[in-house]
């Protein structure tokens, strides 16, 4: 029977937890990919955060010598 945080998602299944496991031991392309789609996007998400502050600065600075 699942416990009700695995079925809110919260925990994981015994078997997800072992085929997670069995995955980590593996050096695949697929897997490799993966890691480096999740580096890849986590780059351009602190660039563009780091672009909207410089925006609002540039947009205070303006408003301000107005």
């Amino acid at each position: 029977m699942m416990d009700w945080l695995t079925t809110l998602g919260i925990k994981k299944h015994p078997v997800e937890i072992e085929e997670e496991q069995a995955e980590d031991l593996t050096f695949s392309k697929e897997n490799l990919y993966k890691h480096r789609w999740v580096w890849y996007h986590l780059i351009l998400c602190i660039q563009m955060i780091l672009t909207n502050v410089l925006l609002i600065a540039i947009l205070v600075t303006i408003a301000i010598k107005l």
